[in-house]
């Protein structure tokens, strides 16, 4: 059964222009929750099961916001490719720390704020990269930017 579409109201409007306005009160409200949470020693008192769980949930909630969120994930794209290359190297520090030995102190301090904020978000960060690298790998050949072209992740 088709979905009737719903009509372009001034409220659905507003809705899509203040997008950036949103991912940015999200995304500051959640930092400023978890740097709180983090100095005042909360991740450290639970179990380190439930600290790799809730840091799961974050990354999972993220890359599916930007999955499932047409808004978000225009107002993402939209971000350069440096920018974006920063925020995913963000996420690779805790999880090579995690992976290297170091899962036993990531609720300590400064760490909680890499492993249960930059993380989540670089993660997906990394898939607006994936799509851009997707999209250059399906045109010719021919029509690839080169590798000193300055195009190559801004598209």
């Amino acid at each position: 059964m088709p979905r009737a579409a719903l009509p372009m109201k001034s409220t659905n409007v507003r809705l899509e222009r203040g997008a950036g306005r949103t991912l940015g009160l999200a995304l500051g409200a959640w930092g400023v929750v978890v740097a709180l949470a983090a100095f005042d020693g909360v991740f450290a008192r639970l179990p380190l099961a439930v600290d790799l769980a809730l840091a799961a949930f974050a990354t999972l909630l993220a890359a599916a916001a930007y999955a499932m969120d047409a808004n978000v994930r225009a107002r993402v794209d939209a971000a350069s490719g440096v920018v974006l290359v920063l925020v995913a190297l963000a996420a690779d520090a805790p999880l090579g720390l995690v992976a290297f030995g170091g899962a036993g102190d990531i609720a300590r301090g400064a760490l909680a704020l890499l492993v249960f904020f930059a993380a989540p978000l670089g993660i997906a960060a990394h898939l607006p990269l994936l799509r851009r690298l997707a999209r250059i790998w399906r045109r010719p050949r021919a029509a690839r930017p080169s590798a000193g072209s300055r195009r190559s992740f801004s598209s």
